[in-house]
């Protein structure tokens, strides 16, 4: 038989997807499980609509980064676009409330964020390239330091446990990192930026290709390359023997130094098991400053969670604070979900035929 054709008006726009019943319970289930541990951790739950002025969404970023933003006008003829994530929403929230007095916010959040869906371009649910995302997670404004990195860490660690995966993995870079340690090495901004954005992508072939077209020394590359996967147990001794016989330049030598504390901390808590630290670990969105990490798990393509530190936001909405966070990705969580529950159920199977 053909494969069946269905009518135009049964179609549904690239990237969207339906959900039926059982997998609609499930990802209910799943956002308010989510929901309920961060508000016992002490977050208050907020919400806000989908749409955002594109000024307030580039207050802090490039304007490169609309790039894949669904864009319109409201009728006044000021541009929109339906939120591509939910930070700068909540800086635009907590702004006034900083301004007047408040130095401590912890919120967390059940949305759904959008992104252009390009043609020719695989938008898959098992990756989470698709146009709409379900997210859950945390925000929290006015504390900064080593220790409000690591309570966040933990709480992203606690909450992998509350629900009950195994065989993930935490990675823990540094904005500020990559980019000061190439500025070092004489490049221009324009070879800076196309090389960020190389490793943004994950292309490390390509980073490594354009890194040395562009001049950049075999071994400042070769050194870089060793920064990664690094426990935190082992960041100490590997800066002494290796990181400062460089010229990486001050600003790298403080995100490192500030990783090694995290990572003696994180250790000390007893929280080291699954948490690593990759120095050329990049995000997309620039407008983190300090640490930056994501959480991958069998199952998913792409990072199950992803979050960073981003001190300098709140003042492009006219309050100064630091500000921490991350989110989990719904479907890339039921994803792993299944995919674990699936290999638990044919390994005892297996057992059962023994």
């Amino acid at each position: 038989m053909g494969s069946q054709q269905y009518p135009n008006w049964a179609e549904r726009p690239l990237g969207m997807k339906d959900i039926y019943p059982d997998e609609a319970r499930q990802k209910r289930s799943l956002e308010n499980k989510l929901l309920e541990f961060f508000e016992a951790e002490g977050f208050e739950m907020v919400s806000c609509g989908v749409f955002e002025y594109v000024d307030t969404l580039l207050r802090g970023r490039l304007e490169e980064e609309t790039s894949n933003w669904v864009q319109l006008f409201d009728t006044s003829g000021r541009a929109m676009a339906l939120r591509p994530d939910i930070t700068p929403s909540v800086a635009r929230m907590a702004a006034p409330l900083i301004a007047s007095g408040q130095n401590n916010i912890q919120w967390c959040y059940a949305e759904r964020v959008y992104r252009r869906a390009q043609e020719n371009v695989p938008f898959t649910w098992s990756t989470m390239r698709a146009a709409e995302s379900a997210q859950v997670g945390v925000e929290w404004l006015g504390q900064d330091g080593t220790d409000s990195d690591v309570s966040l860490l933990t709480t992203a660690v606690k909450a992998l446990h509350h629900l009950n995966l195994h065989n993930w993995q935490l990675v823990v870079g540094h904005a500020a990192f990559t980019p000061a340690y190439l500025r070092a090495t004489g490049l221009s901004e324009d070879d800076v930026e196309d090389l960020l954005l190389e490793l943004a992508e994950g292309n490390y072939v390509g980073f490594r290709q354009k890194a040395e077209d562009a001049g950049v020394d075999v071994d400042v590359l070769n050194q870089l390359s060793e920064l990664n996967p690094r426990n935190g147990a082992s960041l100490p001794g590997h800066i002494k023997a290796a990181f400062r016989r460089s010229s990486a330049g001050e600003l790298a030598l403080e995100a490192w130094d500030h990783l090694t504390q995290l990572g003696a901390t994180i250790d000390r808590l007893g929280f080291g098991d699954g948490i690593s630290f990759d120095l050329t670990l990049c995000r997309d969105l620039t407008y983190y400053t300090g640490i930056v990490f994501e959480v991958f798990a069998e199952g998913a393509g792409a990072p199950i969670a992803l979050g960073g530190r981003y001190d300098e936001l709140l003042q492009h909405f006219g309050a100064r604070a630091p500000a921490i966070g991350f989110t989990f990705e719904i479907d890339g969580l039921l994803n792993v979900m299944s995919h674990q529950t699936f290999g638990s159920t044919l390994a005892k199977g297996e057992e059962g035929e023994c």
